[in-house]
């Protein structure tokens, strides 16, 4: 079993700060006639022998210098929830400065919120080796990152913050955002197509929609002001065939693809109905699986609300009961084509027979008890949907075709006795850093986005995206 040491898998995740803060309308004004807007964006990396599940700390400040010139406008603080940022974006915030040229980036964060599984073999912050446990590591929560940012009047620009947890957390899990290599930068330009970053599976709920345009209301990026164009693609709105953003209905439940940009604007590429009006207005929870105690009763970490829930936060552990008059087994494909075999193994499934840990699953709220943590929270459930499970890993082996294999995996994997995921990619696959798989070999660390199921002899990720370190 790996130990806590201070090298470890770096996966690379984006935070954008360009205007606005939860409960505000995220439409940054246009910059004056010396000023620039500049957008910034973060990573992350798991420690080995640690198994992050959640990792959330939230922006109180950022700052160029010299000037100390402000590049959250007074909003704050920002949550961030840093794990499922592995291998995507996530908005933050929008500013206009000062054009010029600054030499330093300084950020301030808070309430660092840590769920992991214990891979170690000896208890670590007071957490037994096995067991899940959520901890607020205490330590140095300030950084400053020297270097060149040359902003230019009446420019779009962006800053790169890498946040490096192997550098980040010590060997008993503190942290300290000002020890070398933690925290770096590097300044971003505007795509070819105008985007400066493109924030996937953003959830949320449609209000408003009129005019190409509506509000996506989320529960930790506020209320973000999203356009429709001809290019947008529509998903899973059934019986709405125009395909457009006539299907738009005030109140739906969907995920977004969305671009951001250089203006500060968001542009939708995708937009996937989950749940219409009827069904839009119940509680569900994001989590990774950890524990599958019996036919009808599993144990997640909560890592994404679509709403806030009394009593529950990104980061619990929860146990999730089947209802007793039973739970539909249901898959979010995110446009991927699923295999017929996989797809009715676990659409078919009444139990808890098709999940296994380290699954991202979705689970639709009947009833809870307990909480809030760390007092037991229990909640029952009547349906579970399948979604994207992110990991990063290194390929074991060739690659054969259009699949390959991966070991060195997170320890929830490892020790639940799976020590390879056979990846199988498509033409709906997502590469980055990399051509394809023809262009991957052995021992490539590869951060993964996907569907996973489980199978024998290996459990199977339908790939959406690759992205190779």
């Amino acid at each position: 079993m790996r130990k806590l040491h201070v090298s470890f898998f770096i996966a690379i995740f984006a935070a954008v700060l360009i205007g606005g803060c939860s409960g505000s309308s995220m439409t940054p004004a246009p910059p004056g006639p010396q000023a620039a807007v500049v957008s910034v964006s973060m990573t992350d990396a798991p420690p080995a022998g640690v198994t992050v599940l959640s990792f959330e700390v939230s922006l109180t400040g950022a700052s160029l210098n010299p000037g100390n010139v402000d590049l959250l406008g007074g909003k704050g603080p920002i949550r961030i929830e840093v794990k499922k940022l592995e291998t995507e974006a996530a908005f933050l915030s929008t500013n206009s400065v000062t054009a010029g040229n600054y030499t330093s980036l300084n950020l301030t964060f808070s309430n660092p919120e840590l769920t992991f599984l214990n891979n170690t073999g000896a208890t670590l912050a007071g957490c037994a080796s096995g067991a899940v446990c959520e901890i607020k590591p205490t330590g140095t929560l300030t950084s400053t990152v020297n270097g060149t940012f040359n902003v230019a009047t009446g420019s779009q620009s962006g800053i790169l913050v890498d946040v490096n947890l192997s550098m980040l957390l010590s060997s008993t899990l503190g942290v300290d955002f000002s020890a070398s290599g933690a925290v770096s930068a590097s300044q971003q330009t505007k795509k070819a197509a105008g985007e400066i970053e493109d924030l996937d599976d953003v959830n949320g709920i449609v209000k408003t929609p009129a005019n190409n345009q509506f509000t996506l209301q989320t529960t930790d990026l506020g209320n973000l002001t999203v356009s429709v164009d001809n290019n947008t693609q529509f998903e899973d709105f059934g019986t709405c065939t125009p395909a457009n953003s006539s299907c738009l209905k005030d109140g739906q439940s969907v995920e977004t693809d969305l671009l951001l940009m250089a203006g500060g604007g968001f542009l939708a590429k995708k937009i996937e109905l989950h749940d219409d009006v009827a069904e839009a207005a119940d509680d569900e929870l994001d989590g990774v699986v950890f524990k599958v105690d019996s036919a009808t009763q599993f144990e997640i970490v909560i890592t994404d609300e679509l709403r806030d829930v009394t009593n529950v936060t990104v980061g619990d552990p929860v146990t999730v009961v089947l209802s007793s008059s039973g739970a539909s087994f249901q898959i979010d494909s995110n446009g991927l084509t699923v295999p017929s075999s996989l797809q009715q193994a676990f659409e078919g499934a009444t139990d808890t027979s098709q999940l296994m840990p380290g699954q991202t699953v979705q689970i639709r709220k009947v009833s809870l008890t307990g909480g809030p943590a760390p007092a037991p929270i229990t909640i029952t459930t009547d349906r579970v949907r399948l979604r994207m499970t992110r990991f990063t890993a290194a390929v074991s082996g060739a690659p054969s075709g259009s699949n390959f294999n991966v070991g060195s995996l997170p320890g929830i994997f490892f020790s639940n006795g799976v020590s390879l995921i056979q990846v199988q990619t498509s033409s709906q696959t997502n590469f980055e850093n990399v051509g394809g798989v023809s262009d991957l070999a052995d021992a490539n660390t590869v951060s993964l986005r996907g569907l996973l199921f489980k199978s024998t002899p290996t459990p199977v990720l339908l790939a959406d995206k690759v992205r190779k370190r």
